[in-house]
């Protein structure tokens, strides 16, 4: 009889990744509780309309549609911040601004293939302008999380949405040019914007905060309110660098936004940042921030104390 295999992109967790995991998963609890946070959790299905309402950023390839009862499109949750944003606008439109909510549930998303399960904890403040406690916070979340300390990238969605649909109104070209930027393809960004030399050059640009006074000189459109809050950022928290080249994974982010790395992780341990619009097509107009710890990415060094 042949061996049932788990689907693609799934998979089992035996023994100590089990225990290192609610380990984990205890050491956030208590942080995120300690800084005032509630717990929520939501549905693993959402109705596929609330991500085409927010302005969905995943792709029809990356999502796993289900069909209701009441022939319905469903979507297995592809992301964390919408459905509690959805939440927020919602059974908790009453409550007191700001809202501080966190969670620990995975998302689910096609890659490579299948369908993949991948396990998040993170935090969503609803109706705060205030970034400099979130980044703290999301520091302090991945020390928590890796036994490592993470190295902290910053840019801000503003210049760069402004300045691409200023090089290209149109927005297939755009998004193309958006992909370009996230892949850091820079051959193929300049084949494609020939004449755009300050802005291939501000891609290029990174470091601390010398490099905001650089950009300021590189552009000759005014973003000088973004600007600003990036050395905000900066002067409360020196260990962070901005990187100018870039671009938001997601794409409801409408001011600054981040990225984590530890030691020995492939890719990036966090990501978050502000998305001042996500709520306002569900009835909530209300600025708001936040970031997820990807629990699953391998960190070598993380060991279960004896």
């Amino acid at each position: 009889m042949p061996i049932v295999r788990t689907p693609e992109g799934m998979r089992d967790r035996l023994f100590n990744e089990c225990a290192l995991r609610r380990e984990q998963e205890t050491e956030l609890r208590v942080l995120f509780e300690h800084y005032g946070f509630s717990e929520v959790s939501t549905p693993i299905l959402e109705h596929y309309e609330l991500f085409t309402r927010t302005g969905s950023p995943f792709s029809e390839e990356t999502l796993v549609k289900v069909i209701d009862r009441a022939g319905r499109i469903c979507v297995l949750r592809p992301d964390n911040t919408a459905p509690i944003a959805r939440l927020a606008a919602s059974r908790l439109q009453n409550e007191k601004l700001p809202l501080k909510l966190w969670y620990q549930q995975p998302v689910y998303r096609v890659v490579g293939g299948g369908c993949a399960e991948l396990p998040q904890a993170g935090v969503e403040v609803i109706g705060s302008a205030e970034d400099t406690e979130v980044l703290k916070l999301a520091l302090e979340a991945v020390r928590v999380a890796f036994r490592k300390e993470p190295h902290i990238e910053i840019s801000h969605a503003g210049i760069l949405q402004t300045l691409i649909s200023d090089l290209s109104p149109d927005s297939g070209r755009a998004e193309f040019i958006h992909s370009l930027i996230e892949r850091k393809n820079f051959s193929a960004l300049g084949d494609e914007l020939p004449d755009a030399r300050d802005f291939l050059a501000l891609l290029r640009l990174s470091g601390g905060a010398e490099v905001l006074d650089e950009a300021e000189r590189t552009i000759d459109i005014p973003l000088i309110e973004p600007l600003n809050e990036l050395r905000a950022l900066l002067a409360a928290l020196p260990s962070v660098t901005v990187d100018f080249g870039m671009a938001p994974a997601i794409g409801y982010y409408t001011g600054v936004f981040f990225r984590g790395y530890v030691d020995g992780a492939a890719g990036a341990v966090l990501t978050g940042g502000r998305y001042d619009r996500l709520l306002a097509p569900l009835g909530r107009d209300v600025p708001a921030v936040g970031f997820a710890i990807h629990q699953e990415t391998h960190v070598p060094g993380r060991r279960r104390p004896c």
